[in-house]
């Protein structure tokens, strides 16, 4: 096989398929080097991408043809380069589509539930995933030479980048969105828990009750106002407490036994004093008549 007549005619071949994309970077065989941009058709993908995608992803793929290609494998790096576009679709700098982090009052971060997630995806944690789980790795490179061995595979390599990191992209997408979705749930979660509060159970409010009349001395404070309604004396159930009852019920009736005994004297004196009093009205009454 010819390698450099090969390795040519797929330069040619390249540069018919992307004219505008394809840089040479040396065109001398051997080690002939070329990059191809590849601009990621994201906003294809997924409706919700076409409204809040304003991020355009190209792929910039540099590929070295080592001097027996097609037979031994290509050399591929890969970089990628991120830019906002507006809405005329004139770029702006990357650094200003950034959109500074909010926070409440407490410090916490405020989650929007209209996040523009596409936007905040970036292919340079995928790039060494693809480049060396797959790309740069003989196992990988291994089965698909089996394929492609002796033929040109650049064209059928950069379609397989390009397609790659726009499924991982929208699988990045998915997973983004689901996250989000759970901790703007989590959140409102957690602000509902505030005006639910505690379940109240018979047992937990005397259990309250208790602590708190004990923390005021609401019973102390009672028992001071009772014996100011009475003059400081003994309520009926302070003297059952104490004891006291009995006793005061008996002084009480020795007491007023002393005094009937008196009243029955002074009603005997007074029945004496009636007695006499009606013999002698008697007497005057017969007086008159004579």
């Amino acid at each position: 096989m010819n390698y450099k007549e090969e390795q040519d005619q797929e330069l040619e071949v390249l540069q018919s398929i992307y004219p505008d994309e394809l840089t040479v970077l040396n065109s001398h065989y051997p080690n002939i080097s070329f990059e191809v941009s590849l601009l990621l058709e994201l906003d294809q993908l997924d409706d919700l991408i076409i409204e809040s995608l304003t991020k355009k992803h190209t792929l910039l793929v540099q590929i070295t043809l080592p001097e027996s290609y097609p037979d031994e494998t290509p050399i591929v790096s890969i970089s990628c380069h991120e830019e906002y576009v507006n809405g005329d679709d004139e770029v702006d700098d990357a650094d200003e589509g950034e959109d500074e982090p909010e926070f409440d009052s407490h410090g916490n971060k405020i989650i929007s539930k209209l996040e523009n997630i596409p936007n905040s995806i970036s292919f340079d944690s995928f790039i060494p995933i693809l480049l060396n789980e797959r790309i740069n790795n003989d196992e990988y490179m291994e089965d698909e030479m089996m394929v492609m061995k002796g033929m040109q595979m650049c064209f059928t390599l950069l379609s397989s980048i390009k397609e790659q990191c726009e499924n991982w992209f929208l699988n990045e997408l998915k997973e983004r969105e689901l996250k989000h979705q759970r901790e703007i749930e989590l959140k409102e979660k957690k602000e509902n828990a505030k005006f639910i509060g505690t379940k109240v159970t018979r047992e937990s409010y005397l259990k309250w009750r208790e602590d708190f009349r004990k923390k005021l001395k609401l019973d102390e404070r009672d028992q001071l106002r009772r014996l100011k309604a009475h003059n400081g004396k003994l309520t009926g159930k302070q003297m059952f407490e104490q004891g006291l009852v009995g006793t005061e019920d008996e002084e009480t009736g020795d007491i007023d036994g002393e005094d009937g005994d008196g009243d029955s004297n002074d009603g005997i004196n007074t029945n004496m004093k009636d007695s006499v009093a009606d013999a002698s009205l008697s007497n005057n009454i017969k007086d008159l008549k004579i």
